[in-house]
């Protein structure tokens, strides 16, 4: 028995209205999905004397700091702090990129923000008018700091916004720090420097009274450097300790530990209710209740998963073959160890560990263990690994100092083109083996296609799989007509059946019986806010 996937349909309720031309089907417009739903209002200074945050309509010319200091200068089409995304285009491209937030340092927009003067004779002028700026300490998670003068600042779960004066005047620009680039920040002068200035004590005392409050910050996680696993023996053995515990979920090891109370658990649980395709940690996080630090520490105390050292750790080789560099860095993965049939994994993102764990699982047919990774820097350490397995890609966003920037994405004959020839490479023409899934070229096809299929307007998609040597055929549907738009050869069959049930949560070990579903397919592209409808039916093969 084989699957064959028809219809695959978009959920009118994600798309906007389009006005039904006559005596035709209405057809999805792709620009106005992409900005559909409530727009971001950027913050403006909270002083009196600016004007109110607005929603975004136009694209806004802006400057992106990358995670190693390189700037760019580009325009920001769209903020969604909800997915952690901010779709920059940089000219000459015409494409925009989905940044995730932890992918950069800081986000300043270039056009000013300007004061609105009083009007002559109002009483309040004088309160109207201030706006002093303050100094700001921004703590850096990669090293260093940002600092300079503010008026004023807003934070939020999911980054802090600050407003750096560009003259005397009032005016501003808006400067954005995610959650994700900075430990800790400070505004107004510090207590100890004010403390030495009104003599109320030394400098000596307030650098030892700094010393003792930076042993405290780090006292929880001191205790968990000491138990970091280093060789492979031991992580072996921390593995086995951890099968052997009783079962706990994240929030009860929060509440446990006095992370998190139990009203704002409640207020968690609730939020997922509502949204079930985001974790329980990241809920939290997203809402400023605890830090990924804080999720990394209940799960290796409370839960038990062993934390590994990835810089010291040694990766071997037939590991990382595994798992193709690309997909490690989305997924924020190390792979480390292969022992009885299972691949360990090292994971940096202690709330992506279900999600991750199954695509790797389906990109590499092998059994998946994930560990915490604990590291100085992740992306050195994936290049430093790769790169002595000669796996590394020619070319690292954000991570040179001269790093050239591609913005257009590969088209589906070009994802095709990259599949034949990994299909090819150490095969006959007339071997009939299946396409290994050693990397991530097949899940990008899957994109595209959809991609395509929404840019058309179409409003079905069928993936035909015939029985023997007969092709996969991948056709459109659009006012009523089937189009093919793809031919695959039938060694394909198999990856893209269990991949598109991966993306829509349906059993792939089920191939009897009919199957439905539903796809958001924003977790697989953040700028593509579609949903699906998918159904199997079962044919022979």
């Amino acid at each position: 028995m084989a699957d064959m996937l028809t219809p695959l349909q978009w959920d009118a309720a994600a798309l906007p209205p389009v006005p039904p031309a006559p005596q035709l089907p209405p057809v999805p417009d792709f620009e106005d999905t992409q900005i559909s739903g409530e727009t971001f209002c950027w913050p403006t200074p909270p002083r009196a004397c600016y004007a109110q945050p607005t929603p975004q309509t136009n694209p806004l010319a802006c400057e992106v700091e990358g995670l190693n200091g390189s700037c760019v200068s580009g325009r920001l089409t769209l903020f969604v702090p909800e997915e952690a995304v901010a779709n920059v285009q940089v000219p000459p491209a015409r494409t925009t990129l989905p940044l995730r937030f932890d992918q950069f340092r800081s986000l300043t927009l270039s056009d000013p923000v300007h004061p609105i003067n009083p009007r002559p004779g109002d009483p309040h002028a004088g309160l109207l008018a201030e706006r002093g700026a303050t100094p700001y300490r921004v703590a850096l998670k990669q090293g260093g700091e940002l600092k300079g003068d503010t008026i004023g600042h807003v934070e939020t779960a999911f980054g802090l916004f600050l407003f750096p004066p560009l003259d005397t005047h009032g005016s501003v620009r808006r400067l954005f720090v995610p959650r994700d680039a900075f430990s800790s920040f400070d505004t107004g002068p510090r207590i100890g420097e004010l403390l030495v200035d009104q003599r109320s004590a030394t400098a000596a005392q307030v650098e030892d009274a700094a010393v003792r409050q930076s042993e405290l910050r780090q006292q929880k996680l001191g205790e968990l450097l000491q138990s970091q696993v280093v060789t492979p023996e031991r992580l072996m053995e921390a593995i086995a300790h951890q099968a052997r515990m009783p079962p706990m979920r994240i929030g009860q090891a929060l509440t446990s530990m006095g992370l998190i109370s139990e009203d704002q658990l409640q207020q968690a649980l609730q939020k997922q209710n509502q949204n079930r395709d985001t974790p329980l940690g990241e809920l939290l996080v997203r809402m400023g209740v605890v830090t990924r630090d804080d999720l990394q520490i209940a799960l290796a105390r409370k839960m038990g998963y062993p934390l590994v050292d990835v810089d010291s750790f040694p990766v071997e080789p037939e590991a990382l073959r595994l798992l193709p560099y690309a997909l490690a860095l989305r997924l924020e993965a190390l792979p480390l160890l292969l022992r009885d049939g299972r691949l360990i994994v090292a994971l940096a993102d202690p709330t992506n560990r279900r999600a991750a764990t199954a695509e790797i699982e389906f990109s590499t047919q092998v059994k998946v263990v994930a560990v915490l990774a604990q590291t100085r820097s992740m992306r050195d350490r994936w290049w430093n690994a790769y790169e002595k397995i000669s796996a590394t890609p020619l070319i690292q966003f954000f991570d040179g100092p001269s790093v050239p920037m591609s913005f257009d994405l590969p088209g589906t004959d070009q994802l095709v083109e990259t599949l034949e020839k990994e299909g090819r490479n150490g095969r006959d023409a007339l071997d009939d083996r299946p396409i290994e899934q050693s990397d991530n070229s097949l899940v990008r096809l899957i994109n595209s296609i959809i991609i395509d299929a929404h840019k058309d307007g179409v409003s079905d998609i069928h993936i035909e799989s015939d029985p023997g040597r007969e092709k996969i055929r991948i056709r459109f549907r659009k006012d009523g007509l089937l189009r093919t738009h793809l031919e695959l050869p039938p060694s394909y069959r198999n990856a893209v059946i269990a991949r598109l049930k991966i993306m829509c949560d349906l059993d792939i070990s089920e191939k009897r019986k009919p199957q439905d579903g539903k796809m958001n397919f924003a977790r697989f592209s953040a700028q593509h806010k579609i949903e699906l409808r998918v159904a199997t039916i079962p044919t022979n093969s």
